[in-house]
């Protein structure tokens, strides 16, 4: 995965476009995706394969040659646990950080 500055990731995430990100909202309404959650996941797809499409990705891991996959509600739903957790709750796109609860 190429490596972004703070500058380049918030372009790419900015640059994502509505209907990429309103195909995930809707494909999850039940779990209501924010926009930041998609615009993550975009940059994320992105900095692996160049475009912001897709709902999984795999990675090879080096020293054994195994692979890793994750799947976008997955991700998602794990790093809202994580976040809930340590008691933040992320501020919504553009603003960037975290507030506590």
């Amino acid at each position: 995965m190429k490596q972004h500055t703070g500058d380049e990731l918030r372009a790419i995430m900015t640059d994502m476009p509505a209907e990429t990100i309103a195909g995930l909202q809707a494909a999850h309404a039940e779990h209501s995706i924010t926009e930041h959650e998609a615009r993550w996941w975009g940059y994320l797809m992105f900095a692996r394969t160049g475009a912001y499409d897709g709902t999984s990705y795999t990675i090879k891991v080096m020293g054994d040659g195994g692979e890793v996959s994750q799947d976008f509600l997955n991700y998602v739903l794990a790093e809202r646990e994580g976040n809930k957790r340590h008691g933040l709750v992320r501020r919504p796109w553009p603003e960037s950080g975290f507030d506590r609860v």
